[in-house]
């Protein structure tokens, strides 16, 4: 090992600060893809003063499930508030910031080959825990400290181009949710008394042709994002089975927790009259003859039809799934064509430039993998 490695153990230390006075109440898990999120857990009942207190400038990760998911969840806690999570959670904090600086260390986690050796170290268990020992002694590369600021100054050059990207598409997809709601849910604007039947509008899981071991485009529930229309990746890979969509179907995430959290999907990245594949756990919402698909993810977006569709899940806790005939028995307002051709019009401009925005931000991400794969040689 290059005397300018070092392991992890030598550099973090645990803190286990817990909740006795309860003045914290924020309460958030990390996901997948290393950040903070506000938890879905049901605490009723829940003490949560054995719950972990993370401060500004440390962190949090969940080490059970890295065998399963091949990815350890850990992220930088940066908010001015102290928030709490799971007791089942690690709460470190670097020692020495004038030796390794926090925003350096989150850098290192979000490397793909840290994620590999992490998978590498865990136990023999069906979901794959990693140990405390075993992740204290996994190596990180350290550069000056001059030289980690360096690193971070670029670094934040791109994630900040990214963050300004997301940001404006949050504007833009706000607009066209006001846009929808003036010109077809406000009184005033509604010409027309009679309800109707949302499968009068729209199809679900339209019947398309893919033939088995055919490669196609994949889309995964992790693919789909709780908070804009935007799709963050696919893969090729052959059909065995799955949902099957085209440009401009909207995916509903269909399954708890993920129905509650928003995950919602506008499909705009494929080629024209391409077929593809996704989850099982999507309902595929697709715009019937005269009805803009852009009204489709408008109305999946509505906090009404998602109230609708969460109350409609049935099966067992956990496991709980929207059934497609549900979303088709959804009163709605008569449509007026008219406005429904003034709406097309005026948003389609508005999802061309998210989609736009989208493409600029995959591009920046493919520049940060890269900056990531080279973060290794820093310090050589």
């Amino acid at each position: 090992m290059k005397s300018n490695y070092k392991k992890l153990g030598e550099v973090i230390r645990k803190v286990n600060i817990r909740n006795k006075e309860l003045n914290i109440t924020n309460l958030m898990g990390i996901n997948i893809e290393k950040f903070f999120m506000p938890s879905v857990a049901n605490t009723v009942g829940t003490d949560m003063s054995k719950y972990r207190i993370v401060n500004q400038g440390q962190f949090a990760c969940n080490r059970m499930h890295v065998g399963r998911d091949k990815r350890l969840p850990v992220a930088l806690w940066n908010g001015n508030e102290s928030i709490i999570v799971s007791p089942a959670y690690d709460v470190f904090e670097v020692i020495d910031t004038e030796v390794l600086e926090p925003d350096y260390l989150m850098m290192w986690f979000l490397r793909e080959e840290f994620d590999r050796n992490a998978w590498f170290y865990t136990d023999a268990d069906v979901r794959g825990g990693l140990n405390w020992e075993d992740f204290s002694n996994m190596p990180i590369l350290l550069p000056s400290i001059i030289e980690q600021r360096k690193i971070i100054k670029e670094f934040n050059i791109l994630e900040d181009r990214i963050k300004l990207n997301n940001q404006i598409i949050l504007k833009l997809e706000k607009t066209a949710q006001l846009i929808f709601q003036d010109l077809f849910f406000d009184s005033e604007n509604t010409d027309s008394n009679r309800k109707v039947k949302l499968s009068n509008y729209i199809e679900t899981n339209p019947k398309l042709s893919l033939k088995k071991n055919a490669i196609s485009t994949f889309i995964e529930l992790n693919d789909i994002t709780t908070t804009t229309m935007c799709i963050k990746g696919f893969v090729k890979r052959k059909f065995t089975g799955g949902s099957k969509f085209q440009n401009y179907d909207t995916l509903l995430a269909r399954i708890t927790p993920s129905l509650e959290n928003g995950k919602t999907a506008f499909v705009d990245i494929l080629e024209e009259g391409e077929i593809a594949a996704g989850s099982t756990e999507f309902i595929v919402m697709r715009a019937k003859e005269s009805i803009s698909p852009y009204w489709v993810y408008c109305l999946a977006r509505d906090e009404n039809f998602r109230s609708y569709a969460i109350s409609s899940m049935v099966g067992s806790s956990g496991r709980q799934r929207v059934h497609e005939d549900y979303l088709g028995e959804y009163v709605v307002n008569e449509v007026d064509f008219d406005k429904m051709n003034d709406f097309h019009n005026l948003v389609k401009t508005i999802f061309a430039r998210v989609k736009l925005k989208a493409i600029e931000n995959k591009k920046l991400s493919m520049l940060k993998m890269i900056f990531l794969l080279k973060l290794a040689k820093a310090g050589e």
